[in-house]
C-alpha cells in the first residue's frame, strides 16, 4: 500500500483481522472508526478528497465486519471511487465448503456479497495469487471506471512471512506500467461531430464528474472550454469543476434546477455529454426528452452506461476514455458558425433572468438554504464542503451553491443517496486534505452514524465544521406523506421522532456549539471560523419549505404516475 502512494487508511479492529491491524498500525496512520460503515465511507472521502487520484484504503475484519459495510462500498462503487478494501476472514480451514448457512465463527462468504458491488473481490494467498495477478488486481481500481477492490485475507495467511522486497518491486513496477497504459489510450471522433462542432449554430456541452474520476487537470479542462468556445452545463456531481462566474458555465439541467440551464439543454442543436451518466434523476426521468431538439453524442468508458441508449434515437454513443476525447477534442480544428455568439448571449439572458427571479424569491429576512448555501460559499475556510446526499434541506443547498476560487462540492454518497454518511466522508477528506471541511448535513441524517464523534474525540487534529440543516425531522418525506395521505408517519416531532439536542452531541467531540436562527447570526458564526475550527453549527430552518423550480410528479387518467417535461418547469 505504501508503495503505491498510500499513507493513511482507515479500521475497525477485530480477531480475524490482527495480523493485518499489526502491520498498517506499524506503517501507516490509521483513523480507527466506530462502525465499519464509517471506515469505508471515511476512505470513500479520503479518495475523492485525493481527486481520485490514489486510492482509499480501508481494513475491516470478517463476518460482521464485512456485511456492515456494504452500504457504503455500494456508495463507493456507485460513485466509481478507487478503493482498497481488505478483510480479514477465518483461518483456512475453518472456511465454509459444505454449502451450510454457517461453519467458520463469524464466517461469510465474502465474494457472494461483495462481487456485485466491486469491480474485483478476490482471495489472497502468496503461493495462488502471482506478483503480475496482484499488480493487476490493485491497478483494477486505478483504470478503465474506477472503482474499489476487495482483498480477502484469511487469518493463518496473513501469518506467514510477507513479501520479499523484489517481490515489491515486481508489484509496483507492473502496477505503474497498467495505469501508465490506461492514460496513453486514444480516440477517434465520430465524423458527423467533427462536421458538426463547426457548423452547429445552438452547441453545447456538458461535463460529468468523470472528467475529475480520471484525474484530467483543471488546466485540461479550462483549455478545452476555450478551444470549443461552446457554453457549458455541469451536473451535479460535477458542479464544482470550473467556477460559477465563469462566462461559459450555466449552471446545471434537470429535475430541481434554474429555469436557465433547462432552457439551454432543450434549445441546444448539438450536445457533447462528455462523462455524464445521464441517469434518471439528471435527466428528469426522461433520457429521451433530454436535449431532445439536438444531436447528442454520449462519451463513456463504461459499455453498460452506452448499453442504455439502445434503441432511443438521436443519440451516438462513443466508448471511450475520458481523458482520450478531451485530447482528441483539443486536436479537432474549430471554426465556429458566425450563430455561436448569438447563442451564447441568449444562454447569458436567460441566466440573468433566472438570476433575478431567484434573488426576488429567497433574498428574505427569514433564514433559509439559499442564505446558508451562499454565506457557505463566500467564506475562505469553508472551501472544501462535504454535503450529504439526500435530503429536503440539502437538495435545496445544492441547488443555491455556487462554486468559487476553485472550491469544492464532494458529495458523501452522491449516487445511492444515501444518509448518514457525511460524517465519516468528512473525516477522510479532512484528513487527507490537512484543513477545515465543511460538513453539511440534515438533523435526521447526522444521527445515522453520530458514533464518529468519538472518532473525531480521538483525533483532534481532524478539523470539521458540521451545518446541521435543522427541519427537525424527515422534511422531504413529511412532505410526500403529507401530499398523498394528508399524514404522517415517523418523519417529524409531531409523528414519533424526538427533539435532537445538537448541544450535547457536540460535547462528545469537543466541539464548539452555536445554534442559528437568522441570516446575521450564521454570518458572524461563519466569520469566527479558521483553518483549525472544529465546531456545530445548528441552522434551524423552520418554514423554509421552497427549493426553486422542479419537475413535479402527476398522475394520468389510468392514476399511472408522470414527471412534467424540463421546458415546463418555471418558478412559482
Amino acid at each position: 500500500m505504501q508503495k503505491i502512494g498510500i499513507s493513511e487508511g482507515f479500521s475497525l479492529v477485530g480477531g480475524m483481522s490482527m495480523h493485518l491491524n499489526c502491520a498498517a498500525g506499524n506503517r501507516l496512520r490509521i483513523i480507527y472508526a466506530n462502525h465499519e460503515q464509517a471506515v469505508v465511507a471515511s476512505a470513500d472521502g479520503y479518495a475523492k478528497a485525493a481527486d481520485f487520484r490514489i486510492p482509499g484504503l480501508a481494513m475491516v475484519t470478517s463476518g460482521p465486519g464485512i456485511t456492515n459495510t456494504l452500504t457504503s462500498l455500494t456508495s463507493a462503487y456507485f460513485d466509481s471511487v478507487p478503493l482498497i478494501l481488505i478483510s480479514g476472514q477465518v483461518k483456512s480451514a475453518d472456511i465454509n465448503l459444505f454449502g451450510v448457512r454457517s461453519f467458520g465463527a463469524q464466517e461469510v462468504d465474502h465474494h457472494a456479497l461483495l462481487s456485485p458491488i466491486t469491480k474485483l473481490s478476490f482471495s489472497y494467498h502468496p503461493t495462488m495469487v502471482t506478483n503480475e495477478n496482484l499488480a493487476k488486481n490493485l491497478a483494477l481500481s486505478m483504470i478503465g471506471r474506477k472503482g474499489p477492490v476487495h482483498i480477502d485475507i484469511p487469518l493463518d495467511v496473513q501469518a506467514m512471512e510477507g513479501k520479499k522486497d523484489e517481490d515489491v518491486q515486481e508489484v509496483l513496477s507492473i502496477y505503474k506500467s497498467l495505469l501508465e497504459r490506461d492514460g496513453a489510450q486514444s480516440c477517434v471522433l465520430p465524423s458527423e461531430l467533427i462536421s458538426l462542432v463547426n457548423s452547429a449554430q445552438r452547441p453545447l456541452i456538458v461535463l460529468g464528474n468523470a472528467s475529475r474520476i480520471a484525474s484530467i487537470s483543471g488546466e485540461s479542462i479550462s483549455k478545452l472550454i476555450d478551444h470549443l468556445g461552446f457554453p457549458v452545463l455541469l451536473t451535479w456531481a460535477s458542479m464544482d469543476l470550473l467556477d460559477y462566474d465563469n462566462p461559459k458555465v450555466f449552471g446545471c439541467a434537470g429535475g430541481l434546477s434554474g429555469v436557465h440551464s433547462n432552457r439551454i439543454i432543450q434549445a441546444a442543436d448539438l450536445i457533447i455529454f462528455l462523462g455524464v451518466r445521464l441517469d434518471l434523476l439528471t435527466t428528469g426521468f426522461n433520457p429521451q426528452a433530454y436535449g431532445k431538439n439536438a444531436t447528442r453524442f454520449v462519451f463513456d468508458c463504461d459499455e453498460a452506461e452506452l448499453r442504455k441508449f439502445s434503441g432511443k434515437t438521436g443519440f451516438t454513443c462513443v466508448l471511450s476514455d475520458i481523458r482520450a476525447a478531451v485530447r482528441a477534442l483539443l486536436e479537432t480544428p474549430i471554426c465556429a458558425s458566425n450563430a455561436l455568439s448569438f447563442w451564447i448571449a441568449q444562454c447569458q439572458t436567460w441566466q440573468n433572468e433566472n438570476q433575478k427571479c431567484e434573488e426576488s424569491e429567497f433574498s428574505t429576512l427569514q433564514l433559509n438554504t439559499y442564505h446558508v448555501a451562499s454565506l457557505i460559499a463566500q467564506s475562505d475556510v469553508t472551501r472544501y464542503v462535504v454535503p450529504t446526499a439526500s435530503g429536503y434541506a440539502i437538495e435545496g443547498f445544492a441547488r443555491f451553491y455556487k462554486t468559487t476560487n476553485g472550491s469544492r462540492f464532494s458529495w458523501a454518497g452522491h449516487v445511492l443517496g444515501s444518509m448518514g454518511l457525511a460524517i465519516p466522508s468528512a473525516i477522510g477528506a479532512s484528513l487527507r486534505l490537512k484543513k477545515t471541511v465543511a460538513c453539511v448535513d440534515g438533523d435526521g441524517g447526522f444521527l445515522l452514524n453520530m458514533q464518529e464523534l468519538y472518532t473525531l474525540r480521538a483525533n483532534p487534529d481532524i478539523y470539521i465544521v458540521f451545518f446541521i440543516l435543522n427541519n427537525r425531522g424527515y422534511a422531504s418525506i413529511s412532505q410526500s406523506q403529507t401530499r398523498n395521505f394528508q399524514n404522517n408517519f415517523g418523519a417529524s416531532t409531531k409523528s414519533g421522532l424526538a427533539e435532537i439536542d445538537f448541544e450535547i452531541l457536540a460535547k462528545i467531540a469537543d466541539l464548539k456549539y452555536v445554534e442559528c436562527r437568522t441570516y446575521e447570526s450564521l454570518k458572524d458564526a461563519i466569520s469566527c471560523l479558521n483553518s483549525e475550527s472544529r465546531a456545530l453549527i445548528n441552522i434551524f430552518l423552520d418554514g423554509d419549505d421552497y427549493r426553486g423550480p422542479s419537475i413535479t410528479t402527476k398522475f394520468d387518467a389510468q392514476g399511472r404516475p408522470f414527471s412534467t417535461e424540463l421546458e415546463d418547469i418555471s418558478w412559482r
